[in-house]
């Protein structure tokens, strides 16, 4: 196949991918505007509506950010620099498959890049990905031990779990550790083909990458943090950490969850189980469905002006 038929392709399965992410992304959000028990009308006063437009245009602007850096540790890790525009149209529009189900479609529109870019191999941009999840993973993990590893020690002493509870965390473990065991050849092998396309990679830039995680994190945290300060939450001192690391567990395990499409439904049990009785439980479910929209609609609002820049850009080139 020639590779102009190829990229013709490539962009006909990706639009199909886009329309696909949007129809589960609007039953998903229909589904929480339906069944959530929120009284929008209370909501509809100009100081609340700002503040949620600012929530959302905040998310949007952390998913670009995000992109301008996946575009730098592609080159990090390949030497090749991917055209900007490029770079986020792709980003952007890989970033809402994440609601297809599955979880993985995400991964898979990002090879575009590869396509789009004669220099730029499949192995650099999965190895990209790979170091991305990581380095974010790590980033909240270290967030979520600074901030909420007593409270939520002391939360779990207070909370009784039933024996059900037990015995699903004991088979998750089994079928992780089984799995890990039955598909050791293949991760060793995963491993090597990362160590062999890492040759650009230096600790310092990876160090780089690290503190742009920790950045993100925080960032994201702190837009869950303000729909709740939206929706009425006075803040006492010292809550404002403990809130941020308690969403970015939830978040933590939502990622971590396979088969969840953007982690729906995980992070619910685990923003409940630990914050609920923090800030209420009431309050706490008004903010997931409320953060979880506005996340959305700053995908969406990215990936328009991703679009929107790359048609500037294209006509710039013709001037």
């Amino acid at each position: 196949m020639k590779m102009p038929e190829k990229k013709i392709l490539v962009s006909w399965v990706g639009t199909a991918l886009m329309i696909a992410s949007l129809i589960f992304l609007g039953r998903r959000l229909y589904t929480l505007t339906t069944e959530a028990e929120i009284v929008w009308s209370e909501l509809a006063t100009t100081g609340v509506v700002m503040g949620f437009i600012a929530v959302a245009l905040f998310e949007g602007f952390g998913i670009l950010l995000m992109g301008f850096n996946f575009r730098a540790l592609v080159k990090n890790v390949s030497g090749v620099l991917v055209a900007r525009p490029l770079g986020l149209v792709v980003y952007t529009v890989s970033n809402l498959y994440k609601y297809i189900p599955g979880g993985v479609m995400y991964v898979v529109g990002r090879n575009r890049l590869a396509v789009e870019t004669d220099e730029l191999g499949h192995p650099e941009v999965a190895v990209s990905t790979v170091i991305e999840g990581a380095l974010v993973a790590v980033a909240a993990i270290v967030i979520v031990l600074v901030t909420v590893f007593d409270y939520t020690r002391e939360r779990l002493r207070q909370t009784e779990f039933s024996a059900i509870f037990f015995v699903v965390v004991i088979a998750i473990v089994v079928v992780a550790v089984i799995a890990a065991f039955v598909f050791r050849h293949k991760i060793r092998e995963g491993a090597k083909k990362i160590r062999e396309h890492m040759q650009v990679l230096r600790p310092l830039v990876l160090v780089k990458r690290f503190g742009f995680a920790l950045f993100i994190m925080i960032l994201w945290g702190g837009t869950f943090l303000a729909t709740l300060v939206v929706l009425g939450l006075e803040l006492s001192p010292g809550m404002t950490p403990t809130i941020i690391g308690l969403f970015l567990l939830a978040w933590l395990a939502g990622f971590l969850t396979p088969g969840a499409p953007s982690g729906a439904g995980v992070r619910e049990v685990i923003l409940l189980t630990f914050m609920g009785a923090m800030v209420g439980e009431g309050i706490v479910l008004q903010a997931m469905v409320l953060h979880r929209i506005l996340a959305a609609i700053g995908d969406v609002a990215a990936y328009g002006v991703a679009v929107g820049y790359a048609h500037i850009a294209k006509i710039r080139e013709t001037l």
